[in-house]
């Protein structure tokens, strides 16, 4: 899986529209590393210093991504996506020229600027927020080649229904693809030597016991790798929850040169949960994007805020060697 995204751009005045920076966040395939890797540990030496308790939720994890990465698979399920994105403009103090974004001073609720004596940030002009909502029939195909597709039909479009076969993700802010391989990207048997883990903590969730996987990238690897933390079922080491880590997201630097430029704290919130479970394999019920600017002398802003959830699952095949049904 893998993550990008988009800096500030020079845009001309137009009404009506919302521009500024787009925190734009790509997920393709995590079936398979899109490129082979040579971990700097000997994978034995990496099993065995780990503590046995450890050692054994790893093994189960890699067990089960290694069903989930085999599955033949073919699914449907209602998408609903609500999102929410602030209408930014981003002045040049110097000039007084929008960099980002464009100004409509009848629409303008707020003002921010830096505190920091030492540094003239860019002011930040916060317009109304615009909402969008979509939902969709999304379908799932992995079919006995490992080719994965999904197609979606919109239904639904800002509460005006609609009929949209093969519909394209509509989302301003972010696009995604195979949520349910998220797991795949720590835990699947060859990236597991790419991270150092350890055991957080033993907590509840959903009624579930649960560990607390922390998931890091090995001092020295320099790649674009995902990690975070990682709520694991204690039965049966089933992936309930991820929690990514920002500084792992491709680009994350832009979002930092982003919140320097404007005297603020960057603040960015990715998870995936699972609470849905067929034949062994756990399915996405809800994932949310959180894109927030902390300031020293002012609320937070959140530029944008993305949640999907998943529900009404029809499993038509979930095989995975193990059992399958139709």
């Amino acid at each position: 899986m893998s993550l990008k995204t988009h800096g500030p751009r020079m845009i001309a005045p137009r009404k009506r529209e919302f521009f500024g920076l787009f925190l734009v966040l790509i997920a393709t395939a995590v079936v398979f590393p899109a490129v082979p890797v040579e971990p700097r540990v000997n994978s034995a030496q990496a099993v065995e210093d780990r503590p046995a308790e450890l050692a054994d939720i790893l093994e189960r994890c890699a067990a089960y991504c290694d069903r989930l990465s085999g599955a033949i698979l073919d699914f449907i399920c209602l998408e609903r996506i609500e999102e929410i994105v602030a209408n930014v403009v981003i002045v040049d103090p110097t000039t007084g020229a929008a960099t980002a974004g464009f100004e409509d001073s009848g629409d303008l609720i707020e003002i921010a600027k830096s505190s920091d004596p030492g540094h003239v940030a860019f002011s930040v002009r916060t317009k109304k927020k615009v909402r969008s909502s979509f939902v969709y029939d999304y379908q799932l195909v992995r079919d006995r080649t490992g080719q994965i597709t999904e197609t979606r039909t919109l239904v639904k479009e800002n509460g005006h229904s609609v009929l949209e076969k093969n519909a394209p993700l509509k989302t301003h802010v972010f696009s995604y693809q195979f949520i349910i391989m998220g797991p795949v990207a720590m835990l699947g048997r060859d990236r597991q030597n790419l991270f150092d883990f350890k055991i957080i903590k033993e907590t509840t969730l959903r009624k579930e016991r649960a560990i607390i996987i922390q998931a890091t990238p090995k001092p020295g690897w320099h790649g674009d790798i995902l990690s975070g933390k990682i709520w694991v079922r204690k039965s049966d080491a089933g992936v309930l929850k991820i929690e990514w880590l920002p500084e792992s997201i491709g680009h994350y630097a832009r979002v930092l040169d982003l919140a320097k430029q404007i005297g603020a704290n960057a603040h960015l919130t990715l998870t995936t949960e699972f609470a849905f479970e067929h034949n062994g394999v756990r399915f996405p019920s809800h994932y949310k994007i959180e894109e927030m600017y902390l300031f020293s002398t002012r609320p937070p802003l959140v530029f944008s805020m993305t949640e999907v959830t998943s529900a009404g699952y029809k499993y038509f095949t979930v095989e995975t060697g193990v059992a399958v049904r139709k």
